[in-house]
């Protein structure tokens, strides 16, 4: 099912009221979500690794792309 939208320069009735609902659901769904913390909630931070040993790897990569495409470009 679609709706046919005839673009006049005006608003309709029919953008108004969606405007009107998705403006009231953003008060009420911002409102809620004030008090929260995301950051503080955030368990998954408590069992974050340092980079193990091979960490100098990607280091590599990165230079070897690096020089990879200073080649093409000079060739």
């Amino acid at each position: 099912m679609g709706i046919v939208v005839q673009d006049n320069g005006k608003r309709s009735e029919l953008q108004d009221k969606i405007t009107a609902e998705l403006r009231e659901k953003h008060q009420r769904t911002s409102s809620s979500n004030d008090d929260v913390d995301l950051v503080e909630d955030s368990e998954y931070a408590k069992h974050l690794k340092k980079t193990g040993h091979f960490g100098w790897f990607w280091f590599v990569l990165i230079l070897l792309a690096v020089v990879a495409v200073f080649v093409i470009l000079i060739f």
